[in-house]
């Protein structure tokens, strides 16, 4: 659980990175980034309630190696957005396509049991990046539409 939250945190990083690259006044990258800190707590939230409740086990979906790779990975990115021929078009391409892993991999089915605030927490997170992937989504569509030749 302390992974995933750091993943979090670093994908909260990288909004953050694109908040100050691309800031538009619309704060699009800083709100994605303050939800991508509470999915955080939300996870630090259920590290804690594990220890307070025995039927609640936590399913070995993702090594530890594996979400480390991944918050590497992040972490790149960020360092990327700095780069001068780093574009928006890039920044929400990325980002969609970070979103999007999340959920093809189920990455918060990662508990087995009857803990219903548990549950309710870990679908709450998944909803919230199903409902990121598509503000990206939207977005970059948006975008793209913006930037083509009439």
């Amino acid at each position: 659980m302390k992974t995933l939250s750091e993943h979090e945190q670093a994908i909260a990083r990288l909004y953050r990175a694109y908040s100050t690259r691309f800031d538009d006044g619309t704060n699009f990258w800083a709100d994605l980034a303050r939800e991508e800190l509470k999915h955080a707590a939300c996870l630090n939230k259920i590290r804690t309630l594990l220890q307070e409740d025995s039927a609640m086990v936590i399913v070995e979906r993702f090594s530890i190696d594996a979400v480390q790779f991944s918050i590497n990975y992040v972490n790149g990115l960020t360092d990327r957005a700095a780069e001068p021929d780093f574009e928006l078009i890039n920044a929400l391409s990325l980002a969609m396509k970070l979103e999007e892993a999340l959920l093809e991999k189920n990455f918060f089915e990662i508990l087995s049991g009857d803990g219903q605030e548990i549950q309710e927490t870990l679908e709450f997170l998944s909803t919230e990046t199903e409902r990121h992937f598509q503000m990206l989504h939207n977005t970059l569509k948006g975008h793209k539409n913006s930037i083509e030749p009439q």
